[in-house]
């Protein structure tokens, strides 16, 4: 079988942009080790919509992984692939879109009833009504994902200083900005791979923190890829921690309900985090990057699920096959 790893080309030279170029490396090595007949095709956004690279593929491993203003691009090369009909793996273009788009994301969660911070959606120099969240709130891009403009200066105590913080972000990036009620408490990343079209969950992952006074325990850009950074080394290992049977009871309904209700596929994660005995899903991340460093929460947790690197990329290819094999498309709990 002819696999072919998809991702897009790096157009800067920032750290989380060249990640998936090397991450798509690794993976097309392992599937070859694995047996598969491989190759790695990066695209640039001018090709999206003519994919006559990936001609002869048995099957796409899709890492394609445009964020925000050009996360469209990411929806378009997945229309792409299913105009092709090649099986490909992960989400499709609604759960691509929908986890590119946190103002969506948390629309759907309030809508299935999935327990999230409270959360409004600030426009640069338009603003709106900050009040009757729980303060202290943090300021997050609305289409942007590895942490993107989050830093130690994110997090608001008040409403003005919410409203300055939104307003200098947003200007800054020129996109719309979440500001949500901040959960101070573990932060759990938990990984949900498909098997025979069911949603399967790993054992969940935590950050653990390597604290340092005055410093708030949130992950930063810094903190996940910038090694000269004091914060680099904060974020230490992920562990796989003990939980009390009701939060993980909690766990594993949010994130079954979660994969079905939020257009996970395949191998999506989620970010939890856990206060005063209930359990928050901050967002899903469909179609990941995906490697197997222990430091990684998908990495963590399929170690000890008992997977190696080749057995996690041979699942995921096999059960994404499934589904096209057996022309399925909704998963029930």
């Amino acid at each position: 079988m002819i696999v072919t790893v998809l991702y897009n080309l790096p157009e800067s030279d920032r750290e989380s942009d060249q990640d998936t170029e090397i991450s798509a490396e690794a993976v097309t090595a392992q599937l070859a080790g694995a047996g598969y007949a491989t190759k790695a095709v990066g695209i640039h956004p001018d090709e999206v919509h003519d994919l006559h690279k990936i001609t002869g593929s048995d099957f796409v491993f899709n890492l394609v992984e445009w964020d925000g203003d050009k996360y469209p691009l990411g929806v378009e090369t997945i229309k792409s692939l299913e105009r092709i009909g090649v099986p490909y793996s992960g989400s499709n273009p609604r759960g691509y879109k929908l986890s590119a788009d946190k103002m969506l994301m948390k629309a759907e969660m309030k809508k299935n009833g999935i327990p999230t911070p409270g959360w409004r959606i600030w426009y640069p120099h338009r603003g709106i009504n900050l009040q009757g969240l729980k303060y202290p709130v943090i300021v997050k891009l609305v289409h942007s994902h590895c942490g993107e403009g989050i830093t130690q200066d994110s997090v608001a105590g008040d409403v003005r200083e919410a409203e300055l913080k939104a307003e200098k972000l947003g200007k800054t990036y020129n996109q719309p900005v979440l500001v949500e009620e901040y959960i101070e408490g573990r932060e759990l990343h938990v990984t949900v791979l498909e098997k025979n079209g069911r949603p399967w969950i790993l054992p969940p992952a935590e950050v653990s923190f390597r604290m340092k006074k005055g410093f708030l325990p949130i992950l930063t850009y810094d903190m996940k890829w910038r090694e000269d950074s004091p914060e680099y080394s904060m974020a230490g290992y992920m562990l796989i921690p003990e939980l009390p049977e009701e939060i993980s009871r909690q766990v594993d309904h949010l994130a079954k309900v979660s994969y079905i209700k939020l257009g996970g596929r395949d191998y999506p994660r989620l970010d939890m985090r856990v206060r005063d005995g209930t359990v928050y899903v901050l967002e899903i991340n469909n179609n990941p990057g995906i490697d197997f460093e222990p430091d990684s929460g998908i990495g963590a947790s399929a170690r000890a699920a008992g997977f190696t690197f080749p057995a996690l990329l041979v699942h995921i290819v096999e059960n994404a096959r499934l589904r096209f094999v057996n022309k399925y498309d909704t998963v029930t709990v």
